[in-house]
């Protein structure tokens, strides 16, 4: 096969196990929805629980940012700017709007189990990157578990609206400006907010806030925000 489909069916069996419920969605179901005869379907995936896990493992780049980062000596704002960033990418790349997989976790926990504890980690790691920030000085002495959460509230609305009106918005702005207005409003010295926007689109441990397929650009973007 000249092209690979994979990301179409994907997308189409992301839908289908929100609609329907993973157990109740047949493989027939996900090939007529991509658009391919059943044994096209068994070529790139061998079972619903392969499609599973592929729309699973899409939802984890940004844990897998924190994993690596958590553990780094760069700046904590820098990573933390870093993983905010990889966040909404991650979510706006998704098949699935975030709130709808959230959904489907909630109702089929059997199945989505992976859903609450991958987030639960991130979470984690999150308010270890602002803790080390604040232990540094360089951030605000803010609750950690709240600042997160509202740094991740706002890359979940963020990401519910690039799903509705997607082609009105650039993605890697729009992770640029929450990862920016997130990290921006708890600097100790605001004056700091360029050099660690520039460090971070320039990246550490192979993890960046820039596009992945574009070379590094100086920082440009995004509205100043306190």
């Amino acid at each position: 096969m000249a092209e690979d489909p994979r990301e179409g069916i994907v997308t189409a069996a992301a839908e289908l196990f929100a609609a329907h419920g993973f157990h109740a969605t047949r493989m027939t179901q996900i090939a007529q929805a991509s658009g391919l005869r059943q044994s096209s379907l068994y070529y790139w995936f061998r079972s619903k629980d392969e499609i599973l896990r592929a729309i699973l493992d899409q939802n984890r780049v940004s844990l897998t940012a924190a994993r690596e980062l958590v553990r780094h000596d760069a700046p904590a704002a820098v990573r933390l700017y870093i993983v905010l960033y990889q966040d909404v990418v991650q979510m706006c790349s998704a098949p699935l709007n975030f709130y709808s997989l959230e959904e489907a976790a909630r109702e089929q926990p059997d199945v989505f189990h992976d859903f609450h504890a991958d987030y639960a980690e991130l979470v984690e790691h999150l308010e270890s990157l602002v803790a080390d920030g604040v232990a540094e000085g360089a951030l605000t002495r803010v609750d950690p578990a709240g600042h997160v959460r509202t740094a991740l509230s706002l890359n979940e609305g963020l990401q519910y609206r690039f799903h509705s009106r997607g082609a009105e918005a650039d993605l890697h702005e729009l992770a640029d400006s929450a990862a920016w207005t997130s990290v921006r409003s708890v600097l100790v010295d605001v004056s700091d907010a360029d050099d660690v926007r520039a460090a971070a689109q320039a990246g550490v441990a192979g993890f960046a806030a820039a596009p992945a397929s574009e070379e590094v650009r100086s920082p440009t973007g995004a509205a100043d925000m306190v």
